[in-house]
């Protein structure tokens, strides 16, 4: 069932997709403040650069290195 599901993303138009989508979400995390993730992390939060980061943005941060990463790699 799985494979009948993810086999649109095997493409170079899923794949493209899947990345941007990545990609969007990762800057979304990234933008918005610390909080929970998932339940799983907790809630914690430093400064960097003058910016409060915490287990969300990091999160972010590995969605949009994934994403951009994705996109370079299908469309460019």
């Amino acid at each position: 069932m799985l494979n009948a599901l993810c086999s649109w993303t095997e493409n170079r138009g899923g794949f493209a997709v899947c990345a941007a989508v990545s990609t969007v979400a990762g800057l979304h995390l990234m933008a918005t403040p610390p909080q929970k993730v998932l339940g799983i992390l907790p809630k914690f939060s430093f400064e960097f650069m003058g910016r409060e980061m915490g287990a969300q943005q990091l999160v972010g941060l590995a969605a949009t290195v994934c994403g951009v990463c994705g996109i370079g790699a299908c469309c460019m």
